[in-house]
């Protein structure tokens, strides 16, 4: 009678491991729990000095700036024009835009030479008239 009972809560303690490890253990450690698995570029980065996001603009002619990897190619995307420029050996870039009355969404993208990209987006508001 001892050995049986001895069987039973032997029995019960490995399958209630088993259920344990399967239910409770495995579902710590799943593919996505220390992060997304890829990430992004460590050594591009883009920093956009102005426009300030949700400018509000009365010329019709801005300057782009801002600071980026040294020697890269930045491509600058707004409502009615591309321009593709290089970063100097410091890092900083500029180019003038002409604004589309309303709402333009300027968006700001490097690629480096292993064909790694950043892009930041800035929407600016240009009127005529001022309010």
């Amino acid at each position: 009678m001892k050995l049986l009972l001895l069987i039973l809560i032997l029995g019960t303690a490995v399958f209630g491991g088993i259920y344990y490890y399967n239910n409770y253990y495995q579902k710590l450690e799943t593919p996505f729990s220390k992060g997304p698995i890829t990430l992004p570029p460590k050594t591009l980065r883009l920093d956009i000095s102005e426009p300030a996001e949700d400018s509000l603009v009365f010329q019709s002619e801005i300057t782009l700036s801002g600071k980026t990897t040294p020697l890269v190619r930045v491509l600058i995307s707004a409502e009615n024009k591309d321009l593709l420029t290089k970063s100097e050996a410091d890092g900083v870039f500029s180019a003038v835009l002409n604004l589309a009355e309303g709402v333009n969404t300027i968006t700001t993208t490097v690629f480096d030479e292993s064909g790694d990209t950043r892009s930041v987006e800035r929407i600016v508001f240009y009127s005529k008239e001022k309010i």
